[in-house]
């Protein structure tokens, strides 16, 4: 069978899920068979990362959030692919319109919803009307998790046209046992309990709810610690809160971290305190890793974190569920050990790198076909 030459189309101005997911892809396929390239709407991050990596990856910079210039550029790259793979509301709408008339098929993947990640009504509203208008135009949808293939159909997008693919994640050499660089950077005993949260400071993420709960949880273990990894434009939010809450020098943010996975091993566990997820990765790394996860019961979180088995589910937007959650962690150490050693096998079964690579494929040779 001849190989598919697929061109992803990303924002790239970030480097969060919808990132990983296709450097984890390009990774996973055979090139023999998908020959995976990209084109994003941002110099930095993803593109020298993706590029060093191996990846081609063209930018097309946006002069303005407006700049429907790019539809022609990205028109003028399309010749000689086969599928047109786009990620996120932005890289869908202008992935589409250059698309039309050309006879290119159209995949996209929707790894979120798009009512909570744009707080702003009037952005929210704009990037809503962008999507339903452009939506026709996507031959096949992929959703990470079967929560956002309901949302799908439930905004009226056909159920044949959409397929689950959960995000997938492969093996790396130092997921365990890593050089404790996190802990000596900011000079924490291994014997310290510590707490991270791990995403974009972005207000679904819930980043205040993860501090309030800290607060709480200091009150019975004052010797944790609490880190906030990642970046992003709710930053000064949270660190107006750490100061008002008087947690300064307890909870701690590292700014955006390039290799995560080496350091999921030092954390004592991992909590996401999100009001939404389609299928994170780092619930999926850090069950990898043997890290014990607490997380909310939102979006497609409890298809792979089942309650008192592999890990614990609270409810969002509640930091005293949350505190509570993490002491349990903390109270009961082995019984948390063991939730992440289930949580490891189930990530080693049913959520590999190479399944997504071959439902993915699936989906292209389906567009093709049809």
């Amino acid at each position: 069978m001849r190989q598919i030459k697929v061109l992803h189309v990303i924002g790239g101005g970030e480097f969060g899920g919808a990132e990983r997911h296709i450097l984890t892809l390009f990774k996973a396929f055979d090139p023999r068979e998908v020959l995976l390239e990209a084109a994003c709407l941002f110099p930095v991050p993803f593109a020298p990362l993706a590029r060093a990596e191996g990846m081609k990856v063209t930018v097309l910079p946006m002069r303005s959030k407006l700049d429907l210039t790019i539809v022609r550029k990205l028109r003028e790259i399309l010749s000689g692919y086969d599928i047109l793979h786009t990620h996120g509301v932005r890289a869908n709408f202008l992935g589409r319109l250059a698309a039309r008339g050309t006879g290119l098929p159209v995949v996209s993947t929707v790894h979120s919803l798009l009512s909570l990640d744009y707080p702003h009504p009037v952005s929210r509203l704009l990037n809503s009307l962008c999507e339903r208008y452009t939506r026709g135009m996507t031959d096949h949808f992929i959703a990470v998790s079967a929560f956002l293939a309901a949302a799908l159909e439930k905004e009226g997008v056909p159920r044949e046209k959409v397929s689950v693919v959960y995000n997938g994640i492969a093996p790396a050499a130092g997921d365990a046992g890593m050089e404790a660089t996190l802990r000596e950077r900011f000079s924490l005993p291994k014997d310290v309990p510590l707490i991270a949260a791990v995403g974009r400071l972005h207000r679904v993420k819930g980043h205040h709810y993860f501090i309030a709960a800290a607060a709480q949880v200091l009150e019975r273990y004052p010797q944790a610690r609490f880190l906030v990894v990642g970046s992003g434009p709710e930053r000064a939010s949270l660190e107006s809160l750490v100061a008002k809450l008087g947690l300064s020098g307890k909870v701690l943010f590292t700014g955006f971290v390039a290799d995560i996975r080496k350091h999921y091993g030092e954390f004592t566990l991992l909590v996401l305190a999100s009001l939404s997820e389609g299928l994170p990765l780092t619930v999926l790394e850090a069950f990898l890793s043997g890290t014990p996860v607490v997380a909310t019961r939102v979006g497609g979180l409890p298809e792979v974190i089942r309650e008192g088995e592999t890990g614990i589910l609270v409810p969002p937007a509640d930091a005293g569920a949350l505190a509570a959650g993490i002491c349990r962690v903390l109270d009961d150490p082995a019984a948390a050990r063991a939730m992440a050693t289930r949580g490891r096998e189930l990530v080693e079964r049913e959520f590999s790198a190479r399944r997504m690579a071959a439902e993915t494929l699936a989906v292209y040779r389906r567009v093709l076909k049809s």
